[in-house]
């Protein structure tokens, strides 16, 4: 295990990718789906086993849905979106950040009405009828700071914002230079903050996005990077190291069709299973990790990487090795230390615990992770776990 600290890239840094990226003053409404629209409208958006629908359909179906939302939600304009990836789930989405209405996101599987009975939300999200389209309510007052969905947190629900959505969007792609790639697919619940990610990439690069139907088989699942030619895949370590074992005729399909594969990891991983998947697609397997309250911290680059490291600080991730036992900034050398707490600043930092303070967890501006860190003399980072 590297003996080194070197948590902040100083060394190794992939050649023509910005460190720092501004995020626009926009909703994703605007930056998304008005602007793909006009730009290119009639190519694909999303598609599923139902058909595709375009950039100019997708900003349609969510117009449909964005006033009955806010109407349904009422003046507490809350509502709870069940967790499952799916199309009408994703429309559902779109259409409360289009109209202003927070989403309460439940976890992937479970009773949202259950939720919402809870939370005091007044609907969950898909059951009013779709309307004849216009407009979203607030469409143009949106303050993109402003919390826009909360997601299952382990301390507490985790508020994130039009902005620190499109950040986690905006950092990655950046990172990946992932405009040069082809289609995406997530297989991540939209209750995880790496599902949010996964599904709004995509859609920030104007490039299709390929939704699994629920519960596919491996076979079914890695079928569809050879008959999409997708350029990412957007899963977890585990459950994509698994389907590549199991599924090893739609895997040998599959060789060298992806750009990537990212993983998302919650700790230290197992380094064969990242193996595994680049043998088995003939692909990088890219680990990527982070928290609800942070978005993406650390991320594999495809020019260079090495199976047991997690990555590097990624763009738009200021990244500080601190003490442990209170969270402020090691003053030695990096290289002289042998393990740090990762504590981050980054746009896409969450607005808050919902109905819950945590000032422990900051110091300063920097979040405590909690994830201690180790590196390599070239910068690349190593998760020792809690």
């Amino acid at each position: 295990m590297p003996k080194t600290i070197a948590i902040t890239p100083s060394w190794y840094w992939p050649t023509g990718i910005s460190r720092v990226v501004g995020v626009p003053p926009y909703p994703v409404y605007q930056l998304i789906l008005l602007r793909h629209e006009r730009e290119h409208g009639d190519a694909p958006a999303l598609v599923d086993s139902q058909g595709q629908l375009s950039f100019r359909q997708l900003r349609e179906e969510v117009d449909r849905r964005s006033q009955p939302l806010a109407l349904a939600a009422g003046e507490a304009r809350l509502a709870v979106l069940p967790g499952d990836l799916s199309r009408e789930n994703i429309l559902q989405l779109l259409a409360g950040l289009a109209a202003g209405v927070r989403m309460r996101i439940a976890p992937a599987g479970t009773d949202a009405r259950a939720l919402a009975a809870q939370v005091g939300a007044q609907v969950v999200a898909g059951d009013q009828p779709a309307g004849n389209g216009g407009a979203p309510v607030y469409a143009e007052m949106l303050d993109p700071t402003l919390p826009a969905v909360t997601i299952p947190g382990a301390v507490a629900p985790v508020s994130h914002s039009n902005r620190s959505l499109l950040a986690m969007a905006i950092s990655m792609a950046t990172f990946l230079d992932a405009n040069r790639g082809g289609p995406w697919m997530s297989t991540l619940p939209l209750s995880q903050w790496e599902g949010l990610m996964g599904a709004l990439i995509p859609l920030y690069l104007g490039k299709p996005l390929v939704i699994p139907k629920p519960g596919a088989d491996p076979d079914t699942l890695l079928a569809l990077i050879s008959q999409h030619q997708l350029g990412y895949v957007v899963s977890d370590l585990p459950s994509f190291a698994h389907a590549c074992r199991e599924a090893k005729r739609a895997a040998k399909d599959a060789r060298r069709v992806l750009t990537a594969a990212l993983l998302a990891v919650d700790g230290p991983f197992d380094a064969d299973q990242r193996r595994r998947v680049s043998k088995a697609l003939e692909s990088p397997a890219l680990t990527f990790w982070g928290l609800p309250e942070t978005g993406p911290v650390f991320a594999a680059h495809q020019s260079w990487y090495l199976d047991e490291s997690v990555g590097l600080p990624m763009t738009n991730a200021h990244v500080v090795p601190s003490d442990p036992r209170t969270g402020q900034p090691i003053q030695a050398l990096w290289e002289l230390v042998e393990l740090a707490e990762v504590t981050v600043f980054t746009p896409s930092l969450m607005t808050g615990y919902d109905g819950h303070q945590a000032p422990e967890r900051f110091a300063g501006h920097r979040f405590r992770t909690g994830m201690l860190a180790s590196s390599d003399a070239n910068g690349m980072v190593y998760l020792l776990g809690n």
